[in-house]
């Protein structure tokens, strides 16, 4: 069969449309992931903010301060993203401070924070009300995931312009070979381009070395990408929607197969609002990444620890009956207690209440043992904390 063009032009072609193929699949996967991050970033944000000043809000309430709320107020509309900010009692008409967006302001989303008295940090005496600007939020995230995506598809373009004007000088069977196998390979399937040991030393191996280092290289940063979605950048360990989706996998395993229960644990570290109050954020921070490394060495290669939100945490042990989770959940504890953190010429030292329920096939969603593990977790810190609880049911 005669073809209208050589085979140096095809090789040319067949090169580009399967990196051009890779590009766009990986470009539009980094994209949506980190646009995602950038959104969760952004609340991650407003939460901080809220929690940096939430003490002062608290009093400026109890003591109705109008001042030092608008001075609050004044320092969370650092954040370009709030509409509008309100400070109010349990009686708006008694204490409020702050103002109302206006009717062109209606369209953004509305997060209220509770205030608790100071006295006993239990008694709610008011709110903060934030308003929130979408579009500003969104389109600041999607400026963010698309230098990340452009950068991202500049390196593989780069990579592929080489590749592409490398080819160019070489013809005959050994590159249209070449060609078919680059052109066969999916992105994430695993497969490397190979070629026969005649070429592995001349230029065809070099071509060939080089596809694989652009496929390995656009793998490797695609897993970068998802590790980002799945990880708490803090202690290393998953976040919420990713333990989430470890602790569904495992649901569906139970209800698929005959196998042992499984035990899910939650944990709450004993009075980390006192270590932020009293020597700041980053101790705290500090504190979590300790934590994590601690929790991280201590489970199997099979188990699944994730940071749920805050100080608590949840690890997931596969086929592991209440009673070798609680001989886990104790080791892990007295670990805890005796373990010392060092933050700067600080040395601190935590507790760690912990809950125990099992995920069993008869649930009708995962979260159910979650909710079991909590339940033990308030009887573990109710009765004292720094101590271990199974849940009976």
């Amino acid at each position: 069969m005669r073809y209208r063009h050589g085979i140096q032009h095809r090789l040319v072609l067949y090169v580009s449309l399967v990196l051009l193929v890779i590009s766009v699949l990986l470009g539009g996967i980094a994209y949506r992931l980190a646009f995602e991050k950038e959104l969760q970033n952004a609340v991650s944000l407003e939460q901080l903010l809220v929690k940096t000043v939430q003490a002062q809000a608290e009093v400026a309430v109890y003591a109705e301060n109008t001042s030092i709320a608008e001075g609050i107020i004044e320092g969370l509309y650092a954040n370009p993203s709030i509409l509008a900010i309100r400070i109010t009692g349990l009686n708006p008409a008694k204490f409020s401070a702050g103002t109302l967006p206006g009717p062109e302001q209606q369209q953004g989303s509305v997060s209220e924070y509770p205030l608790f008295s100071p006295v006993d940090g239990i008694e709610a005496i008011g709110s903060i009300t934030l308003f929130r600007n979408d579009a500003t939020i969104h389109a600041e995230a999607a400026t963010n995931a698309l230098h990340q995506t452009v950068l991202l598809l500049l390196h593989i373009l780069i990579t592929a312009f080489l590749i592409v004007l490398f080819s160019r000088h070489l013809v005959g069977k050994p590159v249209a070979q070449l060609a078919e196998s680059l052109a066969a390979i999916k992105p994430g399937s695993g497969d490397r381009v190979s070629v026969p040991t005649a070429h592995a030393n001349n230029e065809i191996g070099s071509l060939a070395h080089s596809a694989n280092a652009l496929i390995e290289a656009a793998e490797e940063a695609l897993a970068e990408v998802q590790a980002l979605a799945s990880t708490d950048a803090l202690t290393g360990l998953l976040n919420r929607r990713a333990f989430m989706a470890r602790l569904g996998d495992q649901q569906a395993r139970l209800q698929r197969q005959e196998l042992a229960r499984s035990s899910v644990l939650m944990l709450d570290l004993d009075h980390f609002k006192r270590i932020n109050d009293a020597y700041g954020h980053a101790a705290g921070d500090a504190v979590l990444h300790q934590f994590g490394t601690v929790l991280a060495g201590e489970i199997r290669k099979i188990d699944s620890a994730g940071r749920i939100g805050g100080e608590e945490f949840a690890i997931l042990l596969p086929e592991t009956e209440p009673q070798a989770a609680f001989n886990f959940a104790e080791r892990l504890r007295v670990l805890v207690a005796q373990s010392e953190i060092s933050h700067e010429e600080l040395t601190l030292s935590i507790t760690v209440s912990i809950g125990i329920a099992s995920l069993t096939a008869s649930d009708s969603d995962a979260g159910m043992a979650l909710l079991r593990a909590d339940r033990a977790l308030y009887e573990a810190k109710h009765a004292g904390r720094n101590r271990v609880v199974i849940d009976p049911h």
